[in-house]
């Protein structure tokens, strides 16, 4: 499928520098607009709970103290993995469907946001909004606004950091640079 060398390099480059910085991007994007209200438990830390608890991780398993911050650390691996995956995700439908790529990768950001937080993780049972009725499935209808900003513009965010390494890994192996730009 990927009989040439280049392909895969850009495939495996795209995803780890694309899942390094877009983990940084989303991560950063939340301490500015966080998506929850405070005490509500995040879909990862609700994942993890339900689906680790019988190994005895928990969403607290790996916290750590970082000037006086407690740091989620379970939390934080599972969204540098997912940005990992997504990204490999991204580098590799785009290989087969260029559009993915729309709009500087903002219109994957899209389709992540609407596809997790719209369906499967409120499918799965992992988000029900404390600040709505008791009991109310977190489909993306039922999330107020600042929630659905702060996940839409993140994603976006996001994807965006994606493609932006995939034209630098791109650009990379496509053709030689001269002058003074060269190391």
């Amino acid at each position: 499928m990927f009989g040439n060398k280049t392909n895969r390099q850009v495939i495996i480059w795209t995803t780890i520098i694309g899942g390094f910085m877009s983990a940084l991007v989303k991560w950063g994007s939340e301490v500015n607009m966080p998506p929850r209200v405070p005490g509500e438990i995040s879909p990862p830390a609700a994942h993890i709970d339900a689906w680790l608890g019988w190994l005895d991780i928990d969403s607290h398993s790996l916290d750590y103290i970082y000037q006086i911050n407690t740091v989620s650390g379970a939390v934080t691996l599972y969204h540098w993995l997912f940005s990992f995956a997504f990204a490999f995700v991204y580098v590799y439908v785009a290989y087969f469907w260029n559009n993915i790529r729309l709009w500087y990768g903002a219109f994957f950001g899209i389709l992540v946001t609407i596809a997790m937080h719209g369906f499967l993780i409120p499918l799965l049972g992992f988000r029900h909004p404390i600040y709505d009725v008791e009991g109310t499935v977190g489909w993306l209808w039922n999330l107020n606004g600042y929630e659905l900003w702060s996940e839409f513009l993140g994603h976006i965010y996001w994807g965006v950091s994606i493609e932006i390494c995939m034209i630098a890994v791109l650009a990379h192996f496509s053709r030689p640079i001269h002058g003074k730009w060269r190391q």
